[in-house]
């Protein structure tokens, strides 16, 4: 049974522009959703017809069964929080998190013992008296985050609430709700630009690009089973390298680098049937190859490749290194203990198994045959 269920949700606005295009989706009880993709693919839009912010302009929304679309926001059993955490500022954490309670009239009782038991869930027991501008940008989050837990809904949307904190206060915050889902139980739908959020935090991802769903999974799924090349270079840090090439007989020939061919192998024989006379797309992942010490035998059950080293990037534990095939230029992980120098002319080793191709001209990946 779905907790909540999508059904050919469409936006458009009075200008006729096409915001969210035929979304389809059932969501279960307790799940946490992400939906990801870069500005304007209209993931918040979506998020704001779920809370009845924004009209719908075709399809069905059901909430636990019932048709919620004519329903007010306030009707729908939701809480929202928001980017710019929306507090009062003349109020006290305290009258913050209580105001929605205050509203419909509890008693003070069940109000100060629903309040100091979300303060405790949240770590704010301390802060219970301070106003909004005396706390950090995470601790005024957890109030934002407090006040639409506190009236025990089922459904929690957030729009991305970690946007304004810092690096460090973003992973902290990742970690903290992710704890509060697990005590709340809530199913919570998330809304972010960020894929480290998706990948790290979701049971599944929404992928969204253009007003149109490009992929829905679980994050492994995502990863290691694109459904396009978009998806493919939007999950990943850095993204998945793109070489353009076509068929040559048996090979695979690299665009703007013709002196690189490499034969199809018989892992990718489905491949070489599917795109003959077609251009093609060569994916591999930064973490999926790496450089080879010539002095070594050669791997095998791969493609090994010769690069020029353009710039090296030091992270700590791993080392991005920037090459050149021809004119195309990718990136490889490195780790500290071989870090080239630039200008440097090397040899990668690429994996069967880390290799993806995908079709130019209709943007969907080939399978891969079983290793």
């Amino acid at each position: 049974m779905a907790q909540l269920k999508l059904k050919d949700i469409n936006k458009v606005y009075d200008n006729g522009f096409h915001a969210v295009y035929d979304f389809n989706m059932d969501i279960k009880q307790g799940e946490f959703i992400v939906f990801v993709g870069p500005s304007g693919c209209g993931k918040s839009t979506t998020l704001r017809m779920i809370a009845g912010l924004e009209d719908i302009t075709e399809g069905e929304l059901y909430i636990k069964e019932e048709l919620v679309n004519q329903k007010s926001p306030r009707d729908r059993g939701v809480a929202m929080v928001f980017q710019t955490y929306a507090l009062y500022p003349n109020m006290t954490v305290y009258e913050n998190m209580a105001f929605g309670l205050t509203l419909k009239g509890l008693n003070e009782d069940i109000i100060e013992a629903r309040v100091k038991k979300t303060a405790k869930i949240l770590g704010l027991c301390d802060y219970l008296e301070r106003l909004p501008r005396e706390l950090s940008g995470g601790q005024r989050q957890r109030v934002a985050v407090g006040r639409a837990i506190i009236r025990k809904v089922e459904v929690f949307l957030m729009d991305e609430p970690l946007s304004n904190l810092d690096a460090k206060q973003r992973v902290t915050m990742r970690s903290e709700l992710i704890q509060i889902h697990r005590r709340v139980g809530a199913t919570t739908i998330y809304v972010t630009h960020d894929q480290t959020e998706a990948m790290t935090m979701a049971d599944r991802i929404v992928i969204m690009k253009d007003g149109y769903v490009q992929q829905i999974g679980k994050p492994y799924d995502l990863y290691f089973n694109p459904a396009n090349q978009f998806v493919a270079g939007f999950i990943g840090e850095p993204p998945m390298n793109f070489i353009e090439c076509f068929n040559k007989g048996d090979n695979i020939v690299f665009k703007d680098a013709s002196d690189v061919s490499l034969n199809y192998a018989n892992s990718f024989a489905e491949v070489k049937n599917k795109s003959q006379g077609k251009d093609l797309i060569f994916g591999f992942r930064p973490e999926n190859a790496h450089l080879i010490d010539i002095s070594k035998p050669m791997p095998e059950n791969g493609y090994i490749v010769d690069v020029d080293v353009e710039l090296t990037e030091m992270l700590g534990d791993t080392v991005n290194v920037y090459l050149n095939i021809g004119e195309h230029k990718v990136i490889v992980k490195s780790t500290i203990y071989d870090i080239p120098n630039i200008g440097d002319k090397r040899k990668i080793f690429i994996p069967y198994e880390g290799v993806y191709f995908f079709d130019e001209a209709e943007g969907f990946t080939y399978p891969r045959e079983a290793k």
